[in-house]
């Protein structure tokens, strides 16, 4: 299969567009796009604006506009061609061959307006790719983040104050709704739940002023005014810990919200031991969340290096001139990810794996440099 003269050239305009670059290895030293090479686009937002919905194929499709990659049977390599549920035409947006898949069998997703919208967390890969091979992903982090009661949080005893492992997890005291001296917490301000990974902790209270202790990291640490001398953080002392804490009132009813992100930025951590009544008095709390994903907004590098039988190498790969480590290491939008090497070379090309997250909505991926495949 050869890709019609309509369907490269306007893959090679918007990878121009797009930013993208070769990887500085042996294979592609130029910097620049090879018209030698094969370049795909996965335009998704552009298939949904020429109204390239994909339609149910074959009756295996949950959703009638979803998009997904099939693993075709007794395959030996890492490379997939299938699009189920979608059916590829002469000059579509979308290139024929299928080198983007979901890990398991499907990419359950809608291509709407955007681009392919992600409604849970996925792992997917790329496939085809080779040493010097390119690729680029442009997606939209999540618009509204998620909220979630503190209650279903992890809480417990913990080896050391900073950093230590959770050795006992337990309950915290709950008091949510009722009137009392500690909605939340540890009344010895010992135990905590990690909220780092959270942006915001909001608590709707109905009644009295809800005092939030945070970040205790040696036995018995105080706040104190001179901030370098502090071993707590108290909303209630006011001074340089006024900025995490806001609050806002309406018909009787006060809604505090902590700044996770900016203590975790400022700290390195967020930990909550406790949420009490200012001055020892009764607080009402009827809602007690913290609001944003358990992670980073962008996507997250899945696997790095190694094989796996029957499907192909895995890739090792440069996103943005850094090593990519498995589960940590960032792929913000348009980031060069870059492979290095696959490994072992004789099970066929490579392929990358990353992890979409709940909401994100993928606009555009671009692949440089790939192993066309037709069976």
């Amino acid at each position: 299969m050869k890709k019609s003269n309509f369907l490269y050239a306007s893959a090679i305009m918007m990878a121009c567009a797009f930013g993208m670059q070769s990887c500085s290895v042996e294979s592609n030293p130029s910097g620049s796009i090879d018209p030698a090479k094969y370049v795909y686009v996965y335009d998704f937002e552009a298939a949904f604006n020429v109204g390239e919905n994909p339609n149910n194929f074959g009756g295996n499709q949950n959703n009638g506009q979803g998009f997904y990659g099939w693993e075709n049977d007794g395959k030996t390599d890492s490379r997939r061609n299938d699009y189920k549920g979608y059916t590829w035409t002469e000059g579509s947006v979308l290139p024929q061959v299928c080198h983007v898949w979901r890990r398991s069998d499907r990419i359950n997703g809608n291509i709407k307006e955007g681009g392919l919208y992600c409604p849970s967390d996925k792992e997917m890969a790329i496939d085809g790719l080779k040493a010097g091979s390119t690729v680029q992903i442009d997606y939209d982090a999540p618009e509204k983040a998620d909220q979630t009661s503190l209650k279903d949080l992890p809480f417990g005893t913990w080896s050391a104050w900073v950093g230590g492992e959770l050795t006992t997890p337990s309950n915290p005291d709950w008091n949510e709704g009722a009137s009392s001296g500690q909605p939340y917490g540890d009344g010895s301000v010992i135990r905590y739940a990690d909220l780092s990974a959270y942006a915001k902790l909001i608590v709707t209270c109905t009644e009295g002023t809800p005092r939030f202790l945070f970040n205790r990291d040696v036995d018995e640490g105080q706040w104190n005014e001179n901030e370098a001398e502090s071993h707590l953080i108290d909303n209630t002392k006011g001074g340089w810990s006024a900025k995490y804490f806001t609050s806002e009132e309406k018909d009787g009813v006060t809604t505090w919200t902590v700044d996770l992100a900016q203590m975790v930025a400022d700290k390195g951590y967020a930990h909550l031991h406790a949420i009490k009544g200012a001055n020892w008095a009764n607080c009402t709390a009827t809602k007690m969340v913290v609001e944003g994903y358990p992670y980073a907004q962008n996507i997250i590098w899945a696997i790095g290096d190694g094989s796996s039988d029957g499907i192909g190498a895995r890739a090792t790969v440069k996103i943005n001139g850094e090593e990519a480590v498995s589960g940590v290491t960032e792929i913000p939008s348009k980031a060069m990810i870059c492979v290095e090497s696959v490994t072992p070379a004789v099970k066929g090309t490579g392929y990358i794996v990353f992890k979409v997250k709940k909401g994100m909505v993928i606009k555009k991926i671009i692949i440089d440099d790939a192993v066309e495949y037709v069976e």
